[in-house]
């Protein structure tokens, strides 16, 4: 079957993919979209059950670095019931830089170098227990599922004041609440073993000076992180906004004379922002 997506890497500051679909099955109304990565494979963020009318684009915005990654998607009919799978269109982001953002918010992602100390022990448990039957000489084990890792040590450094905030803000602060969850996306030329993107937990972050107190602005950060689930893949975080075609455009004549279809609309990228301004 065809109607494999398009693949375009974006090498900007949020380092992210589109991943379009032009054509579908005939009778196709939802799409779940699957990203393939290192053996893994996942719903991309938006792309759970996603309405389509003949096209749709997507954008991924933990799209792993330095690795094959592989897209398509499975297409449904109005009933829910399958219509077959897409094509596959395989990419690489060629990143050199390791970049880390909150999953809700891959516009405010922050640059950073890994400290020789990070991820230098990797401890993925099983849970479990010995247990000693009566009459046996050895033990017996009852085992549950291998989990992902644990105490995974993140040290890294941040190069600005800017960054160093908004790594903070990342997590929250005084009167705002989010979940502490963060996407490590790995340089395609950092030499650690980390699952590529790492989601991990970060209850607990250790600011530590390095020469700022000398008039400099590099700051290093400790974290204890455990892997976990990012949120959900039905969210979707919009990179171009209804706000910021308003804020450009004057009048609904004014965007459809410049665009002649919803789609193209919709990859009209450059006014990101716009409302921001």
């Amino acid at each position: 079957m065809a109607y494999a997506p398009t693949i375009t890497t974006f090498y900007d500051d949020t380092e992210r993919a589109e991943v379009l679909f032009t054509a579908f099955a005939a009778g196709t109304v939802k799409v779940d979209v699957y990203r393939e990565a290192e053996g893994r494979s996942d719903e991309i963020q938006g792309g759970m059950k996603a309405a389509v009318s003949g096209a749709l684009t997507r954008i991924d915005w933990t799209i792993p670095f330095g690795t094959p990654v592989t897209y398509w998607a499975e297409m449904f009919d109005a009933a829910g019931l399958p219509l077959g799978l897409t094509d596959r269109t395989t990419a690489t982001h060629h990143s050199t830089r390791s970049v880390v953002h909150h999953p809700l918010d891959p516009k405010g992602a922050v640059r950073f170098e890994f400290q020789a100390s990070a991820a230098r022990q990797l401890v993925r448990p099983t849970s479990g227990e010995v247990v000693y039957p009566l009459g046996r000489t050895v033990g017996v084990v009852i085992s549950g599922q291998r989990q992902g890792l644990r105490g995974v040590n993140l040290d890294i450094v941040v190069d600005s004041i800017e960054d160093a905030d908004k790594l903070q803000k990342m997590l929250g602060g005084y009167g705002s609440r989010v979940t502490p969850v963060l996407c490590f996306r790995i340089g395609s030329l950092d030499r650690v073993r980390l699952p590529k993107p790492f989601f991990g937990s970060v209850l607990e972050m250790s600011e530590e000076d390095m020469t700022y107190v000398l008039g400099g602005t590099t700051i290093s950060f400790k974290i204890r992180s455990d892997e976990v689930s990012p949120p959900t893949p039905a969210l979707v975080v919009p990179l171009l906004t209804r706000s910021d075609l308003n804020t450009y455009y004057p009048t609904r004549a004014a965007l459809n004379a410049d665009h002649i279809s919803r789609l193209e609309v919709n990859r009209h990228y450059s006014l990101s922002g716009t409302a921001d301004a």
